[in-house]
């Protein structure tokens, strides 16, 4: 009878274990491409916070924004953000407005960023978990066959004696 409960368990086991390293690997793979998106934004936040911070000192300086965004995007075509969209030189009005849609589309970028990071953290949770499930598993099968081998061990001793 003890021989026949040990085989449920190792093929219980055997058939839980042959999932876990794919689910494991589906994870680890969602949290790479959550990482690289969420690094993609982090990025282009910075970038957009680099130029909001230049806009707001061209204005300060009465200057002409022009030349900043045509330094700005001829440095920085690796971002490929346009920032075409923000060239208002014609007035304080404008630049104010160029502005706030810039940190409108800066704390967009930090919620966006911010919910990917979110999202990887619990995807880790549940692949620590998974493996935690998984050793606790496996030390339940390896009390059940110790049991198994002292209650054998003991049949044979018996049977010997």
């Amino acid at each position: 009878m003890a021989i026949a409960r040990t085989g449920v368990y190792v093929d219980d086991y055997l058939e839980y274990a042959n999932t876990l390293p794919a689910e494991l690997q589906r994870l680890l793979n969602t949290i790479r491409e959550l990482d690289e998106r969420s690094q993609s934004m982090m990025n282009q936040t910075r970038q957009q916070t680099k130029y909001c911070l230049g806009l707001a000192s061209q204005s300060s300086k009465k200057g002409n924004n022009s030349n900043y965004i045509n330094n700005n995007n001829n440095n920085n075509n690796s971002n490929n953000y346009n920032y075409s969209n923000y060239n208002n030189s014609n007035g304080n009005e404008e630049d104010d407005a160029a502005f706030e849609k810039m940190r409108k589309d800066i704390e967009v970028n930090q919620d966006n960023a911010l919910s990917l990071c979110t999202e990887k953290v619990l995807l880790a949770q549940q692949a620590y978990d998974l493996q935690i499930h998984q050793m606790r598993k496996v030390a339940e099968i390896l009390r059940s066959h110790s049991e198994i081998l002292c209650i054998t061990n003991a049949a044979n001793e018996q049977y010997l004696a």
